[in-house]
């Protein structure tokens, strides 16, 4: 009898356990079931955002325009001749290339959780800054650009229109996305004060005021060029390897920085004094663009590294002031990238041959 009990126990249990393993198999399934739509629903939401976010055809945008709460704003707008800053400067092109690149490149890494949303909305409301893409002239494209997140791998992002923000992200970059969306007007301008292809360019002069043999004039005329010193002298022979790095001088003559709210006391002592060079050039179009530069004073402070702390200079060694003829900035530039345009009229005379 206690054989027949133990008997019918141990079916009992058996098929207890049968029951419970249906039900944890169940279970497992609904699970499966149930995370397989959530993740398929919420991979479809982050496409549809993506394709909205993203702009394909970069070629295609003229005009971007951006601004933030704080009054600061920049137009962005491509011209026959390239991209120009605020309808008055030449664009950096290398910036103008990241930026298309960044609108085209940049995907969703996730939408912002309902715990973070309310707090993301607020920075994104106060501190975003808002994006305006233009194609042919038509607005295509607005969203607002935050902060980025807490590992500096994502940025966030808010589509105008749409449900909730994003976090974006570039694939195989590591940062965020932020400091491409500038919107300082100086960041953006080009630094090239020269800019021409010397076959653009008919004539050239270097003005010394202070040393009148020191100067002298370039011209071109019926495919030949001639260099005339100030005092009417035509020189015989020229060194045209020589020429031509003084021409390739113009493709791109930079300024290092802005000098930004110059005190007009400092400008009036530097206008007094005058130019210690004035460089003019003309292309074929006609148009001249005359440029005056300045001794700055030297500070104590060399990039010569062979320099003792001692060693002191009558001005600057490095750097020197410029101004552009009609334009009221004032430019500090470096003797080492103007220094194919610093030349005299000997330096176009070829050497001559050691005999034999």
């Amino acid at each position: 009898e206690i054989r027949s009990l133990n008997y019918i126990s141990a079916i009992s249990h058996s098929i207890k356990m049968k029951k419970n393993s249906i039900y944890l198999v169940l279970f497992l399934l609904l699970s499966g079931i149930t995370g397989y739509l959530i993740y398929n629903n919420s991979k479809s939401t982050i496409r549809k955002e993506l394709s909205d976010f993203a702009v394909t055809d970069t070629a295609s945008i003229n005009k971007i325009f951006m601004a933030d709460k704080q009054g600061k704003q920049i137009l962005l707008e491509r011209k026959g001749t390239g991209w120009i800053v605020n309808g008055k400067f030449e664009a950096r092109q290398d910036l103008i290339n990241m930026l298309l690149y960044t609108m085209k490149s940049m995907q969703v890494l996730s939408p912002v959780g309902k715990n973070l949303y309310n707090n993301t909305m607020k920075l994104l409301a106060s501190s975003a800054v808002k994006v305006e893409i233009y194609s042919n002239q038509e607005l295509i494209k607005t969203y607002y650009v935050g902060h980025p997140t807490m590992d500096n791998l994502g940025t966030f992002m808010y589509l105008e229109g749409s449900s909730v923000p994003f976090i974006m992200f570039i694939p195989g970059f590591n940062g965020y996305l932020t400091t491409r969306f500038d919107i300082m007007e100086q960041d953006w301008r080009s630094k090239n004060i020269f800019s021409l292809n010397p076959r653009m360019i008919t004539e050239a002069k270097v003005i010394d005021p202070h040393a009148a043999d020191s100067s002298f004039t370039l011209s071109l005329k019926d495919s030949t060029y001639t260099i005339q010193t100030n005092n009417g002298k035509t020189l015989s022979r020229i060194d045209f390897g020589k020429l031509h790095n003084f021409l390739i001088g113009f493709g791109n003559t930079n300024y290092e920085m802005i000098f930004e709210k110059m005190p007009s006391t400092f400008k009036d002592s530097l206008l007094n004094a005058g130019p210690f060079k004035i460089i003019e050039v003309r292309s074929f179009t006609g148009e001249l663009k005359q440029v005056s530069l300045y001794r700055k004073s030297f500070t104590g402070e060399s990039m010569n590294p062979n320099d003792d702390d001692d060693v002191t200079y009558p001005y600057d060694p490095d750097r020197f002031y410029l101004s552009v003829a009609g334009d009221k900035e004032w430019y500090i530039c470096q003797y080492l990238n103007w220094s194919k345009l610093l030349k005299t009229p000997s330096y176009f005379i070829p050497s001559s041959k050691p005999s034999k």
